[in-house]
């Protein structure tokens, strides 16, 4: 089937098929960080969080064994560097987990709901694409330029296997398999608990598939889909960069052609709708008093920006990136549950507010 379509139609098609596989299952199980971070910070060990567990470890594994398999260069990828920003990753990272607590989903998540007719994801997801492509390549650019210059770090190897092998004088391929035989088993055994325990059944399943549609974007773009005379990046899931593209293409339609990324994103919203209609879940939904609409954009303005430094959202580094074992990954994720935590301590601070003027008011 593959062998003949040219290059650019595999991207597009699979593009829109890891798309609409993730907004099926993005729609159905619920899956999604802001919701499996705050069950941490919570103390809660299962739901979302276990099922965000369970979709990473499949995508480390995935993801490793496919780099030896197919010889796939991640260094054309967003997550394989050779000096580090750190300073741009971290005030990245914190930035968008704010700004996704305030918000109350992540740039992925918002793209589902908006998708089923929630008008406040549709106003974030717009505020992230404007405030995302300013950032990049807009007003804001300087700016996230000159941080990023302000802490450069350079490095001998862009991953942790690469680095630890040097290190420690080992050979890279057995770090690999160690890498991909530690995250398979600890996948295995979250799957396991799931199914002794009878316990979100659904979700684990939508996540074990989330976890392969990852794999399944880097063999799409780094193998089959993969143009030697006409390369382009190599990328899985994400939200930010796309939307801001996705914009644009929808502006300039007749000046621009569509890549993956506009693809995922179209496919997102197709299997969101399409999930929702099929279990009676479409309803419009607006904001209830106008300060909530301002702190939805602030978190909407926050992701898209913050993003964009800590080269990509919680999906795009917390799923994608991670599964290559980047160091900017690994820098960018925590940097965004640090902002996490701070973000909900913000929302726990609100919520208490609003109570004690109601109990005052009784």
């Amino acid at each position: 089937m593959f062998e003949e379509l040219e290059p650019a139609d595999i991207m597009l098609i699979g593009g829109g098929l890891i798309g609409l596989t993730f907004g099926l299952l993005g729609q159905s199980s619920r899956f999604c960080f802001r919701q499996a971070v705050a069950e941490s910070f919570e103390g809660k060990r299962a739901g979302q969080l276990r099922g965000w567990l369970i979709a990473t470890l499949i995508a480390i594994a995935g993801t490793q064994a496919l780099i030896p398999a197919f010889e796939i260069d991640l260094m054309e990828s967003a997550y394989w560097v050779e000096s580090l920003p750190v300073l741009s990753l971290v005030a990245g990272g914190v930035m968008f987990g704010i700004g996704m607590m305030l918000a109350r989903g992540c740039a992925g998540r918002q793209v589902v709901l908006a998708a089923t007719g929630n008008l406040r994801s549709l106003i974030v997801i717009m505020t992230i694409a404007l405030t995302g492509y300013m950032t990049m390549r807009g007003l804001f650019a300087p700016v996230r330029q000159q941080v990023e210059g302000l802490w450069q770090m350079g490095l001998d190897s862009p991953d942790v296997v690469q680095g630890v092998s040097s290190l420690f004088g080992a050979e890279a391929e057995t770090m690999r398999l160690g890498a991909i035989v530690v995250a398979a088993l600890l996948a295995v055994v979250l799957i396991a608990r799931t199914f002794i325990l009878r316990e979100n059944i659904f979700l684990t399943i939508a996540a074990m598939i989330i976890g392969s549609v990852v794999v399944g974007g880097w063999y799409v773009t780094g193998v089959i889909g993969y143009d030697e005379f006409e390369p382009q990046r190599l990328e899985s899931l994400t939200f930010v960069a796309p939307g801001g593209n996705a914009m644009q293409f929808l502006m300039i339609y007749t000046g621009a052609t569509a890549n993956f990324g506009i693809m995922l994103i179209g496919g997102v919203i197709a299997g969101s709708f399409t999930s929702a209609l099929l279990r009676r879940e479409l309803k419009l939904q607006s904001f209830s008093q106008p300060h909530e609409m301002l702190r939805y954009l602030l978190g909407g303005a926050l992701m898209g920006s913050g993003a964009v430094m800590a080269i990509g959202c919680s999906i795009g580094q917390g799923l994608s990136g991670i599964s290559t074992l980047g160091f900017s990954s690994i820098i960018s994720l925590s940097a965004i549950i640090v902002g996490s935590r701070i973000g909900h301590v913000i929302m726990q601070r609100q919520a208490a507010s609003v109570e004690a003027k109601l109990a005052a008011a009784e």
